[in-house]
């Protein structure tokens, strides 16, 4: 048995240590985090990573979504969720092969609302980029200067921290039970929301060229970038109910509904404090030492611009008197970053061979809740399985080729038993492939190839059912 006080310290610390030197995050390896703000990350929310990133349609009471602002009004209660992730990417170019295993933290989220009522306020903090980065290479001439190497390593990201509310309003209709009662049920809703959010955070870029013959001074070229943006993110979410039946007793026998979503987010102002330092180094000794100060670049508050983001989706839901629901669902994202390319004018903030591009996310999701098992002594007969697929497309073209890969994901969300509350766990495992899959890659003369694997611990924490947060007593 999970004891709940337990788990809720435990998360509250990890949250803490994983957060608390967020500018220093490196869980990112991959190569192609060296070009612009580091590797976009994926939805580290693990209710919705395990259905492939599905998110905008998805109504759920129990856990956050925070993807979509307006699913906060259809939370159940207050909610507190988190997660922890562990990875490993196996890295292939030409005959070169690494394998890297590493852990990055997941979004601290949280939404406050009165049980039964119609509005609620989110706020939480998510990973939106990575570097992490450290490859080099050997190059064997027949000049005079003789052979040499280049290395290129990276680290820090950004994260976003956000604030929002939203509203649902609900209509009800009375449906036949049997050939001579009714009942009255929810029929449809629309909840809308809206959110502002703060970019923020620090990537570090590092190349050096060394070369052999020590009669030669070595180059190291150091740049940072610390990037901020205020921006927004609106909702909406929609619920029909197709068909509902119940039998003359007016008990429930079936149902089916239909969930739709779509978010945007406008065009936003990014403000980067940009620092550039090209130095003549030598090393001797693996000791590095700085000879002389090449050139020095320092920009306050260069001005760029965040693309708009939309995303739309929709979801079936159908529902058994057994306590069998079925759920599926799809999704699609886009981000244009070629429209805001222009706007990098007095910095370069992808750096080498890449090009903006337009991203994308399309996914699809199943959720497959068993048939309830009347004991209550089986979990998992309370436990919603969870599986999804998606097609990513990231911002970055390389010589002209659009980094892209695929996401397959599982995982199981369990009852926290023992915690007299809605509370839950989420486990899920997540398999990829990432590439360009053209001749030539980043570094060598072989195209990189990524395979991914990651495993994904969180927690979604509610109050306990007799605390009725937020609502007023009845009595003096």
């Amino acid at each position: 048995m999970i004891n709940l006080n337990k788990c809720i310290v435990a998360m509250a610390l990890l949250c803490a240590f994983a957060f608390g030197n967020v500018a220093a995050q490196e869980t990112e390896p991959s190569p192609w985090s060296r070009f612009g703000m580091g590797l976009t990350i994926p939805t580290l929310s693990s209710p919705q990573l395990m259905m492939g990133g599905v998110s905008s349609p998805i109504i759920d009471g129990y856990v956050i979504n925070p993807d979509q602002p307006a699913s906060a009004a259809n939370c159940v209660s207050t909610l507190f969720q988190s997660s922890i992730h562990l990875n490993r990417s196996n890295m292939s170019e030409g005959d070169s092969t690494e394998s890297v295993n590493y852990g990055s933290p997941g979004g601290i989220n949280m939404v406050v609302k009165k049980p039964g009522a119609s509005s609620a306020i989110m706020m939480g903090v998510i990973p939106y980029s990575s570097k992490g980065y450290n490859v080099s290479r050997t190059v064997e001439t027949d000049t005079l200067m003789g052979n040499y190497k280049e290395s290129y390593s990276g680290s820090g990201g950004t994260a976003k921290s956000y604030l929002g509310y939203a509203r649902s309003f609900k209509g009800k209709k009375w449906l036949p039970a049997g050939n001579a009662d009714s009942v009255f049920v929810g029929n449809r809703a629309v909840s809308l929301g809206a959110q502002v959010s703060l970019l923020f955070g620090e990537v570090i870029s590092t190349s050096r060229l060394n070369i052999e013959d020590v009669t030669y001074l070595d180059n190291r070229t150091r740049s940072s970038m610390k990037h901020r943006s205020l921006g927004g993110l609106l909702g909406v979410q929609a619920f029909q109910l197709l068909w509902a039946n119940y039998d003359s007793e007016r008990n429930f026998k079936g149902s089916a509904s239909l969930y739709l979503g779509a978010t945007y987010a406008p065009q936003a102002n990014l403000f980067t404090d940009h620092e550039k330092t090209v130095e003549t180094v030598q090393f001797l000794n693996n000791i590095e030492t700085v000879i002389d100060t090449a050139s020095y670049t320092s920009l306050l508050d260069a001005k760029g611009r965040m693309p708009s983001k939309y995303s739309i989706g929709g979801a079936v839901v159908f529902e058994n008197a057994n306590g069998r629901r079925v759920l599926l669902g799809a999704d699609f994202m886009q981000e244009d970053w070629t429209v805001v390319s222009d706007s990098f004018n007095e910095i370069d903030i992808l750096d080498g061979d890449a090009t903006w591009a337009v991203a994308s996310r399309s996914s699809i999701g199943l959720t497959v809740k068993p048939r309830t098992d009347r004991s209550n002594h089986n979990v998992l007969s309370r436990s919603t399985f969870k599986s999804g697929f998606a097609l990513d497309l990231y911002p970055i073209s390389f010589k002209g080729n659009q980094l892209r890969g695929w996401r397959a994901s599982a995982g199981v969300t369990i009852p926290l038993e023992g915690s007299r509350s809605t509370s839950k766990v989420h486990f899920g495992v997540e398999m990829g492939h990432r590439g360009v899959g053209i001749e030539n890659g980043t570094v060598f003369e072989e195209s990189l190839e990524e395979s991914l694997f990651s495993m994904q611990l969180g927690v979604t924490l509610a109050p306990f059912f007799k605390n009725l947060w937020l609502t007023p007593k009845l009595y003096d």
